[in-house]
């Protein structure tokens, strides 16, 4: 079983990474509202305005929403953030995940290397 890549570092949360966390637990509006104990108004904010900041206590709670995703959140969670980023701008999360991602498969296939060379 291959270990869960681990997530890249989130130093500030956006409308855009807040609105990739509602789609990798794939909730809607409300009940992510509902999850987070935050208004409907200020999800939705999150979901049209990408450059939204968001208030420091609401930082701690999205930190630790963020903590409990799965392996295969984090996937849909990098996915949607990478979707919401114009095409010449990289977020830093963005390609510290991809190169987290790009390291797992390194290392699952050095492992298949190994294993065939040990065979032979």
């Amino acid at each position: 079983m291959d270990p869960q890549p681990e997530k890249p570092f989130i130093f500030t949360w956006t409308g855009a990474e807040a609105s990739s966390l509602r789609q990798a637990l794939r909730m809607t509006q409300d009940q992510l509202s509902e999850y987070l104990g935050v208004s409907v108004r200020t999800v939705s904010r999150w979901d049209t305005t990408p450059t939204a900041r968001i208030s420091r206590g609401m930082q701690d709670t999205l930190d630790t929403a963020y903590e409990r995703l799965n392996t295969f959140q984090v996937q849909r969670f990098l996915y949607a953030l990478k979707r919401s980023q114009p095409r010449e701008v990289t977020s830093p999360v963005v390609m510290a995940a991809e190169m987290t991602l790009m390291q797992a498969r390194i290392n699952e296939l050095q492992e298949q290397l190994d294993s065939k060379e040990r065979q032979s």
